[in-house]
């Protein structure tokens, strides 16, 4: 559970310190709700379902139409590439995905999601859609909808090709 400046300090304070200039760049504020999402995903979805959050994303990437290596997973996630295979190596134990070999190069494998991966992965979805929910509370559907926008605007051209239509 993330603290928050009103529980520390018992006051009404909801904003960090004027001399806590970090607090004034964009870049540092995203990256702390980030950090703060990523936590809050982390803890419901292992109590819930007991899925990591890492795992939870190669799901939902995997569900999402393209064929996707390991390697695109790894620079979509922003995964470490050995990282990458021990989640894969963990959701064909648990029988989400099927490794099959890529046809044009040998050297790489084609991910599909089972049955079982899509049943799981709608489980794992309702939790985090709750987390996200409870996350953005603060925000109108209209606020959120613009700060979607904008990320979106931030993220133009920079995803990598393995999404790219």
């Amino acid at each position: 559970m993330t603290r928050n400046c009103d529980a520390e300090q018992g006051t009404a304070r909801q904003s960090p310190r004027e001399d806590f200039l970090v607090a004034e760049s964009p870049g540092y504020l995203l990256h702390k709700a980030a950090m703060l999402l990523d936590e809050d995903a982390e803890s419901a979805l292992t109590g819930a379902v007991s899925m990591r959050t890492r795992y939870f994303l190669v799901l939902a990437s995997l569900a999402s139409g393209p064929e996707l290596s390991q390697q695109d997973l790894s620079r979509l996630l922003n995964l470490d590439p050995t990282t990458v295979v021990s989640v894969i190596d963990e959701m064909e134990r648990n029988g989400h995905v099927e490794r099959k070999r890529n046809p044009a190069d040998r050297r790489r494998y084609k991910l599909h999601l089972t049955d079982a991966g899509r049943e799981a992965l709608a489980e794992a979805n309702k939790v985090a859609s709750e987390v996200e929910s409870a996350f953005f509370a603060p925000l109108t559907h209209h606020e959120l909808g613009m700060f979607r926008d904008m990320l979106s605007k931030v993220m133009a051209g920079r995803w990598p090709a393995s999404v790219c239509s």
